[in-house]
């Protein structure tokens, strides 16, 4: 990459992170391409050399590297090996806080991205949903490992693991639109003991 070229992906960055701030602060729809264009002091005009499509383009980079860099933190929490040495119960309230933490350490992002209805169609929308608490295969493996254990009796882990996933992505709702769980944390045990219990084991048959 030659000097020009490194200056054009330079200001390409700032432009990004200017434009990341002020979608977060105002929303697209109340962020002009002359205010992107000023927090880079940039000439009008100039910002469709690096962005033809002009804010729709950017806007929809943003969510693309942000959706990226939440992907990225929750898979940095997706150790299988860490998960599997827990309890049951201690492993599920432990994927449950990891993943609540990595929500509320990106929630700016993750509501931009959600309340974006003129350029993210609901397809989409659900689609980040599912995508920040990850398709089921991790869980499917982790609960396979534990199976393999002796700590759970087989099933279908899938489903099992679905039902675990619709439980963050409730949490990924609520931490977005400002819902405490603080009241919630002795049912959520409740709740976690009780598929504890449904997955024990089947007992030995001695002959």
């Amino acid at each position: 990459m030659n000097k020009r070229e490194a200056q054009a992906a330079e200001t390409k960055k700032r432009l990004l992170r200017s434009a990341s701030s002020l979608f977060m602060q105002k929303g697209y729809r109340a962020t002009s391409m002359r205010e992107i264009n000023r927090s880079v002091d940039m000439a009008d005009g100039l910002l469709y050399h690096y962005f033809p499509g002009g804010k729709k383009e950017i806007f929809l980079k943003v969510y693309e590297d942000s959706l990226s860099k939440v992907m990225n933190a929750f898979k940095e929490k997706r150790n299988i090996d860490d998960y599997a040495a827990l309890p049951i119960v201690q492993m599920l309230e432990t994927i449950y806080q990891d993943f609540s933490a990595v929500v509320t350490d990106n929630v700016d992002v993750i509501r931009t991205i959600l309340r974006e209805e003129e350029i993210l169609d609901v397809i989409v929308k659900e689609d980040v949903l599912y995508t920040i608490c990850g398709n089921t295969q991790w869980l499917t493996e982790l609960l396979k490992v534990k199976c393999t254990k002796g700590e759970i009796r087989e099933m279908d882990f899938e489903c099992a693991a679905s039902t675990i996933l619709q439980l963050l992505y409730n949490r990924v709702m609520g931490i977005a639109f400002g819902f405490s769980d603080k009241n919630m944390s002795e049912l959520r045990q409740r709740y976690f003991e009780h598929l504890a219990m449904l997955w024990k084991p089947d007992p030995v048959i001695k002959q």
